[in-house]
């Protein structure tokens, strides 16, 4: 079972709870002097407040079949003891998670229905039907307001979300320059080099031209991602150093690093280690990376598990971690949008999650981009 299927249950857990006790209170009242004698009056009471416990999982259906039972109660004559929290309960679950135009077609027709029925009852002071016709649209108000605060903050998260997609990207694409950079260094010095000796080592200026095409092509590749990862920002990418990015044969680093803080990683390398496109390469290093600091966030002092395989189409890595509860979506933090972005930057995926064996899993599988020769 999911996080997000176990919340919806303990939701739903809640809401039958609330419909018991509010059916338990009818009961008290009607049971009370001046309660009606008729089992239709306890029976419509009953339907009247059941329907609380569908009030989030289906607010309209729940709602129109509390207030149907609800008017024939009133409609059938009987003495109005026994309603009137149901009827509150639902009329703020409808305007806390439905549109305000649905949510005020039901106040209008609850209200509509109360004054009919009212209006047959002489007994009934002004004073206190004003005072219902209050009540009902105080509820209404309340709830309408839950449910604009709860649309502006999936808006806020959306945009959040979004400004981090943009935030990688712009990361992302400062470590391509870097990648660039590099390549266009080794043009340079490589010409230089084919230079100075055209004359004298034939030879070494055909290595040198090999090197400068393989770095030109590479180079080119690479800005060609970069402007895929630029497609959607507004300005140029700040400059930035121009040293080599890091890379696989970095690991070791990362690994060391975690241990000051009590996180204890276990690497594993596997298969026939090849070079690696510095795109790929700065790629795989920032997944391990994120999930590492992942880890040591949210689940300090656990163990986790780095496996590099070098397959024959592609690299894999997965890094597995214990205390799976600790990755609940709902802590927020973009670590895993950043990761994806590289991945499929490469035309890769990545898979996140709890995996068999109790541990929270980020695999990648990243196609390998070939150095050209």
């Amino acid at each position: 079972m999911t996080l997000e299927r176990a919340a919806f249950s303990r939701r739903d857990v809640y809401d039958g709870a609330l419909a018991v006790l509010v059916v338990a209170l009818s009961y008290s009242l009607l049971a009370g002097p001046g309660g009606p004698d008729s089992a239709l009056a306890w029976v419509l009471a009953t339907a009247h407040s059941l329907p609380i416990a569908a009030r989030r999982r289906l607010p309209r259906v729940a709602f129109a079949a509390s207030a149907a039972a609800g008017l024939a109660y009133l409609l059938l004559d009987y003495e109005m003891i026994g309603l009137g929290i149901a009827v509150l309960v639902m009329m703020y679950s409808l305007a806390a998670e439905v549109p305000r135009r649905d949510s005020l077609i039901g106040l209008i027709v609850v209200i509509i229905g109360f004054l009919i029925s009212a209006a047959g009852r002489p007994e009934l002071q002004l004073g206190t039907v004003v005072g219902d016709v209050v009540g009902l649209a105080t509820a209404w108000v309340i709830g309408d307001s839950a449910h604009r605060r709860r649309q502006q903050g999936v808006i806020e998260s959306a945009m959040r979300a979004d400004q981090a997609v943009a935030d990688e990207r712009l990361r992302i694409a400062r470590e391509l320059h870097d990648v660039v950079a590099h390549s266009m260094s080794v043009v340079t010095v490589q010409a230089g080099m084919a230079r100075m000796v055209l004359e004298d080592d034939p030879e070494k200026v055909r290595r040198s031209l090999i090197a400068i095409e393989a770095a030109a092509r590479q180079a080119m590749d690479e800005m060609r991602r970069l402007l895929h990862v630029l497609r959607d920002d507004r300005g140029p990418a700040e400059a930035a150093a121009l040293a080599p990015s890091p890379g696989l044969r970095d690991l070791n680093g990362l690994v060391e690093a975690a241990a000051p803080g009590g996180t204890v990683v276990e690497l594993d390398v596997t298969g026939e280690r090849r070079e690696l496109a510095p795109g790929v390469d700065l790629a795989a290093y920032r997944v391990v990376q994120e999930a590492i600091t992942n880890v040591r966030k949210h689940a300090p002092g656990s163990r986790a598990r780095v496996r590099i395989e070098y397959g024959a189409e592609e690299l894999l890595i997965s890094v597995a971690s214990d205390l799976v509860e600790q990755y609940s979506p709902n802590r927020g933090g973009h670590g895993l949008t950043g990761m994806r972005e590289r991945v499929e930057l490469y035309r890769g995926r990545l898979e996140t999650g709890p995996g068999d064996d109790g541990t929270f899993r980020v695999t990648a599988h990243i196609p390998y981009v070939e150095r050209p020769t």
